[in-house]
């Protein structure tokens, strides 16, 4: 169903084609006509076979229309408010006409489809054809044209041209309705930018703009890019500017014709796999799928501005524009949404995930977005027509639904990958104290099995999505786990998708590690050699350069008969000068041994583009002065790309100190700070002020005081270790965005507590381990999200956001006895998908405006859940279990939920499930709400309906 209010009787006209959108469709069913707002898009859901209508200025699920049967792989492509469902099983097409939302019959039968304003093309790679469509008919426009590419390297320019280059050959085809050009050895890689086509050839590395008409090169330039790079190319639809995401270095590369290309933008800490940028209003959006995050760059400033997590764990989502609104969709689940130029998402469940057949789909809000909203609206959205594929109905979930943050993950071995008929074991293993005791497998082939672990081998190939359903040992069951096997046929033959070289640019004197990634059948037998003289017989081997040079190091795997090969060349940079005690660098540099340094700086940085490896050794001192440090980057002017790593730094007052500095790495390292000096509190493993694009990773920070970011620093640490000895944490302060991913952390703080009170920092935790006694005090924005972690006390000025974090007393760490959340100031705030057990009081909020949703108390001795006061709060869809039992027979309030409040406060106490507690299941005061349900609690329900479940 369509809300009246939203979703008028008369068509929007339909603007021109920017771009083509490449999703996932389905089938559609009689309904009135829709009013399309300006940025609708047509989402792909192949779970359950529908193409799902997100309107971007609302974020609300408009329409859902069946296009194939549940599970079959979608795709859709979108030319205004027209939807193409492309079924990558049987080939067939369904067209979604935008303004009835009634679908033709499925027709065709194509391996790929590209759609433009004046024809869809429908590509038979068996035949090596292209056939123009009409877009309405789906009829043939002319004779096809022949082809030789897949299209997987394809666009359509300003004029609804099919431009089509195939990346092994170089060769460039180009389609409009009667006529078919071509020319060779165009490039590699191919864009559209401000409507015309343009090349990159990495070989060369040069980038070329094409006439559209001709195909010939228009204007050329050089860009910044090597040969082995690993890229995907974007274009600006208004500018003669291209986008380059260099995946196999982490970055950003944007280049304009007639001009040249900006300095790259780091992306994180080295390889990734990113996908092309999308850009919206100067501000390139480029997609992580290793992340399942997307990082925001000013494409004038050439600053990231935020990274946003997406999804909780790797996927290849879709990220695509409409009118200027930009949506990010995954097509194997329900997840999907809407994003904004300052990392606001607006989330989307396109259908119930728990049970997709039935129900509505959801609306959720994201705490970035500090706008006041509404709960999310009670309105159905449209389904398409009864037929072949059922329409989603149903009255919704009536067993019992998921409940808290993820609990379980999937294990497999020996690897993700095998051949048809070959065993892989599967496990599913808990991520928190509260165990597993059932699992229920899907293999993503049509059979499943039970048991926490399990064997099995497919009998065809292809990718498998893996799914386990977990019941919990209280009884209720987990969120769902997925992952995916590719499986291959078991005569494929081996083949060597790349070779790895790390570090990439090495130096003489170097251990350099090199591994090939290896498809298809398992090797027998392996063989490398440099220069080619042998060097090693396994998968792996490490290798030191003695002179400098170009070299060719090869490898070669033999499976039975079959026999394959692959070689890539490796310069290695002469040896850096020696380094002592008080040095200046202004070049690359490396230790040959420990320094115990007796001045106040041990070593300083002082120009662009220096490596300092520390060769494994340590710089310390025996007398550290109020103003020490170890390494020092700082110079008159902003110093920039500075690499610190392998080794470790102790003992000073600062480990690290950077000033005015910009795109700073820091790997492999040890930072510890001295003991106070005298009465002063200053140690501090590493302090940055005004500093850009920190990245810090796998390392190891501690001392008297973890770390100080100030005055406008950007820092992300990840993947490491921090900790200190006292009460000093870590601080981030005056306008600073602090970022701590994948870490253990155990601080008596992390805050941005300053003595002039100044509200300006954010901090962001996510993905890691948590001992930590205070987050957010004096912070502007608080993000802690999906952490393993002890009871807190988290404080958030203005927006908060607390999802996805198993929350508990067993664990063996410095810990609070409760959890405390205050957000009595902040405008905006999401409590969501965490689980709290095993503490006194599960968790105790104070104030919040936002939503406390889909959370889940188990075991905690006294309450819960404890709410006190609330604005404007929804408490909506929390599982309550066996709290209270401490207080059994006290007087006092114990139980499930407990909200005490003034009257004037406006609480919705809502669709909640409380079961088994001593006590209260539910005790609310001046609340209301409904739907909530009561079942073994020793007091049921007071202030609020209950009913059975």
């Amino acid at each position: 169903m369509i809300k009246a209010k939203r979703w008028a009787a008369a068509v929007a006209a339909v603007t021109c084609l920017a771009g083509v959108v490449v999703l996932g469709m389905d089938k559609a069913h009689h309904a009135p006509r829709v009013r399309l707002h300006g940025g609708a898009a047509w989402l792909a859901s192949s779970k359950v076979g529908q193409l799902t209508l997100l309107d971007g200025a609302s974020a609300e699920v408009a329409a859902r229309v069946p296009v194939a049967p549940p599970g079959v792989p979608i795709r859709a492509s979108q030319v205004g408010s027209t939807g193409y469902a492309h079924n990558l099983v049987d080939g067939s097409v369904v067209r979604v006409d935008g303004a009835t939302l009634q679908p033709s019959a499925p027709t065709l039968s194509t391996a790929r489809l590209f759609a433009t304003p004046q024809a869809l093309y429908a590509l038979d790679s068996d035949r090596g054809l292209v056939t123009p469509l009409d877009p309405v008919t789906l009829t043939p426009l002319g004779a096809p044209h022949s082809l030789t590419a897949n299209g997987d390297n394809s666009i359509v320019d300003g004029n609804g041209r099919l431009w089509t280059l195939d990346p092994r050959t170089g060769d460039l085809t180009w389609f409009s309705l009667n006529t078919q050009h071509s020319r060779t050895g165009a490039g590699t890689a191919l864009a559209v930018a401000d409507g015309r086509p343009v090349t990159l050839d990495l070989t060369r590395r040069r980038a070329e703009l094409l006439d559209p008409e001709t195909g010939s090169v228009y204007e050329s330039m050089p860009v910044g890019v090597r040969s082995d790079d690993t890229v995907a190319v974007a274009g600006s639809p208004g500018k003669r500017r291209i986008l380059i995401s260099v995946a196999s270095r982490g970055l950003l590369l944007v280049c304009e014709f007639g001009a040249s290309c900006k300095n790259p933008v780091p992306l994180g800490a080295g390889k990734a796999d990113l996908g092309a940028a999308v850009e919206v209003g100067d501000h390139a959006i480029v997609p992580d799928y290793s992340t399942g995050r997307v990082w925001i760059v000013n494409l004038e400033s050439m600053r990231v501005v935020v990274q946003r997590q997406l999804f909780d764990h790797p996927v290849r989502f879709e990220l695509l524009t409409r009118d200027g609104v930009v949506f990010y969709n995954d097509r194997d689940s329900a997840e999907a949404g809407i994003l904004d130029l300052n990392g606001n998402l607006r989330a989307v469940s396109k259908y119930n995930p728990v049970k997709p057949e039935s129900g509505p789909a959801q609306v959720a809000v994201d705490s970035r977005d500090t706008s006041r909203r509404q709960p999310p609206s009670t309105g159905r959205p449209r389904s398409g027509p009864p037929g072949a594929v059922p329409p989603v109905r149903g009255p919704g979930v009536t067993e019992p639904a998921p409940v808290g943050a993820p609990m379980a993950d999937i294990v497999i071995k020996p690897r993700n990958r095998g051949l048809v008929g070959e065993e892989l074991e599967l496990a599913v293993v808990a991520r928190s104290p509260i165990g597993l005791a059932t699992a229920q497998w899907t293999f993503g082939d049509g059979t499943s099995a039970t048991g926490l672990v399990v064997r099995h081998q497919w009998d065809r190939a292809g990718e498998f999505q893996v799914s386990v359903a977990t019941t919990l040992t209280i009884g209720l069951p987990a969120p769902v786990a997925t992952a995916t096997v590719v499986i291959e046929p078991a005569d494929a033959p081996p083949r060597i998708a790349g070779i790895s070289v790390d570090p990439e640019a090495p130096r003489v004197g170097e251990v350099v590690r090199f591994g090939a990634e290896v498809t298809g059948r398992r090797p027998d037998r392996w063989e490398w050699a440099v220069q080619g003289e042998p060097a090693s017989s396994g998968p792996e081997f490490r290798h030191t350069f003695t002179s400098p040079g170009t070299y060719t190091v090869s490898v070669a795997v033999t499976a039975g008969a079959m026999r394959v090969q692959q070689s890539r060349q490796v310069t290695v940079a002469p040896e850096p000068p020696p380094v002592g005690c008080g040095d200046v660098l202004v070049a690359s540099a490396v230790l040959k041994s420990d320094l115990v340094c007796p001045q106040e700086i041990g070593l300083t940085i002082g120009a662009d583009n220096v490596t300092l490896d520390l060769g494994g050794y340590s710089i310390t001192t025996g007398n550290p002065t109020e103003n020490s440090a170890g390494i020092k980057v700082a110079g008159p002017a902003v110093v920039r790309n500075t690499t610190i790593k392998n080794g470790s730094v102790r003992d000073f007052t600062s480990g690290i100190a950077l000033s005015n500095v910009a795109g700073v790495k820091i790997s492999h390292v040890g930072l510890s700070a001295s003991q106070p000096i005298g009465s002063l509190y200053k140690g501090v493993a590493i302090r940055a002020a005004n500093a850009q694009g920190v990245s810090i990773s796998d390392a190891s920070i501690g001392g008297h005081a973890a770390f100080t970011f100030q005055d406008s620093s950007e820092v992300t640490i990840s993947d490491s270790k921090v900790e200190d000895r006292v009460a000093a944490g870590g601080k981030c302060l005056n306008r600073s965005s602090c970022t701590i991913l994948r870490s253990t952390v155990m601080l008596h703080s992390v805050g941005c507590a300053n003595a002039a009170h100044d509200v300006s920092s954010a901090i962001h935790i996510e993905g890691g381990v948590l001992g930590v006694w205070n987050i957010g005090d004096i912070c502007r924005s608080v993000i802690v999200r999906n952490n393993t972690m002890t009871p807190a006390r988290i404080t958030a000025d203005r927006a908060l956001e607390f999802a996805g974090n198993t929350v508990s007393h067993k664990h063996n760490w410095p810990k609070r006895n409760d959890m405390e959340i205050f957000a009595e100031n902040a405008t905006s705030s999401l409590i969501a998908d965490n689980t709290f057990s095993e503490m006194q009081v599960g968790l105790t909020v104070h104030g919040p405006t936002g939503s406390v949703m889909r959370n889940a108390f188990f075991g905690n001795h006294i309450i819960g859940l404890k709410a006190l006061h609330g604005r404007s709060m929804l408490i909506s869809e929390n599982t309550f279990v066996a709290n209270g039992p401490y207080y059994k027979g006290s007087p006092m309030h114990h139980g499930g939920l407990i909200y005490t409040a003034d009257r004037n406060d406006q609480v919705s106490i809502s669709n909640n499930r409380a079961r088994d507690n001593t006590g209260y299941g539910i005790y609310a005061e001046n609340a209301g709400g409904d739907g909530n349900t009561t079942s073994g609690d020793e007091k049921g329900c007071v202030g609020v309906v209950c009913v059975p479940p």
